[in-house]
């Protein structure tokens, strides 16, 4: 059986003090030096929260090969198939997503057999061609395919994306502090108006956005400015187009409430004859300093959306969560196009919305054909 474990203090690779980094174990808890020197690689580009998620399913794969008397040389497409349909049914209580929890455990699964090839652990393991145990066929951008990854389950309900008239009103029931409803408002501006993902918005620092002059003059000329994302989904860059009056509102932020945070810790670290560095995230919390983690900010929307839905203004249909605010954003951008006669509207909305395929859109499109979607 093997072990996850998070360390409460490590220096990594030179790198400040990290709290929570996995660190997965065998079943003797002897450290898994593999596991270890791949989780350092993906930490260069990726978040600790998204470490966790990826440790999670790697714990599960080595249990399950223990429990099979294996090693991971063995593995092959036959034990991953068979792999794959007892996660869907070892939790056979009625819970959704099943089928994607198991999907995206053999796809993490998949991404470390193939880095094991790579890095010559076990040359003949992972990659295209018969003489693999595993066969796939490389993806554009490095990705690889492989039909397990696949996600089955034909059942699936579409999810309504959210109206921006609900968003607003969600925004009303948020925080009432003036500095954190300010500050919860521009976030949820982020994720509908720029389609940024929960830690996208997160770990935004100041300088990557533009200055409030290239803002103006972007207002004057009628364009959107773009931005540069350095931690996207699956730890990859990217640019992102924004709304000019966005950048104003998010420097009016920067001056009026963000600062006064900074001097508190600055004061509190004087106090106790501590150094306190500016992390230059532009979302910082209140009580820790550091950036506002999702977690936060996606408790933050549910709460308000519930006290919306309490007090009247919302029913149980009309749902608004964090993620859904991004739904909107691709909805709206669909019927942009189609209000342009794009010739490619789906590739122009891919491209928007940064993601690696047009069918992984078709979840987040429900408002497209509704006139009255906003």
């Amino acid at each position: 059986m093997a072990y996850l474990r998070k360390t409460h203090k490590a220096e990594i690779k030179g790198l400040k003090t990290v709290r929570g980094f996995p660190l997965i174990l065998n079943y003797d808890y002897s450290v898994n030096w593999v596991c270890l020197n791949y989780m350092l690689g993906l930490y260069k580009n990726n978040s600790i929260s998204s470490l966790k998620t990826y440790a999670v399913h790697l714990v599960d794969f080595y249990s399950q090969l223990e429990v099979d008397g294996l090693v991971v040389s063995e593995v092959n497409d036959d034990w991953l198939t068979a792999y794959k349909n007892y996660l869907i049914m070892r939790n056979g209580d009625g819970m959704e997503n099943t089928q994607n929890y198991a999907s995206q455990v053999i796809r993490t699964v998949l991404v470390y057999c193939h880095w094991l090839t790579q890095q010559k652990y076990h040359e003949l393991l992972c990659g295209e061609g018969k003489q693999f145990k595993i066969q796939i066929i490389s993806g554009n951008k490095g990705g690889i395919k492989h039909p397990l990854i696949k996600n089955q389950n034909s059942d699936k309900k579409r999810i309504a994306a959210p109206w921006s008239d609900w968003i607003e009103i969600v925004k009303i029931y948020g925080p009432q502090r003036e500095d954190l409803a300010h500050r919860y408002e521009l976030m949820l501006d982020w994720g509908r108006l720029a389609g940024l993902r929960a830690h996208e918005i997160c770990l935004l620092k100041i300088g990557q956005i533009p200055s409030r002059d290239s803002a103006l003059k972007a207002i004057q000329q009628k364009r959107k400015l773009k931005i540069k994302l350095y931690i996207m989904k699956g730890g990859q860059e990217g640019d992102v187009s924004v709304p000019p009056s966005l950048i104003i509102k998010t420097h009016d932020y920067i001056d009026l409430y963000r600062n006064d945070v900074v001097r508190k810790f600055n004061a509190r670290a004087r106090k106790r004859r501590e150094n306190h560095k500016d992390t230059e995230y532009i979302f910082l919390s209140d009580k820790t300093g550091s950036h506002v983690t999702p977690k936060g900010l996606s408790n933050a929307v549910r709460k308000a959306f519930l006290t919306a839905v309490n007090s009247g203004k919302l029913t149980d249909e009309e749902r608004v969560w964090l993620h859904g605010l991004r739904h909107n954003y691709i909805s709206l951008e669909f019927k942009l196009a189609d209000k342009m006669n794009i010739k490619n509207p789906e590739n122009f909305v891919r491209y928007a919305s940064r993601h690696k395929s047009v069918n992984s859109l078709n979840d987040y499109s429900t408002g497209r054909y509704d006139e009255d979607f906003n």
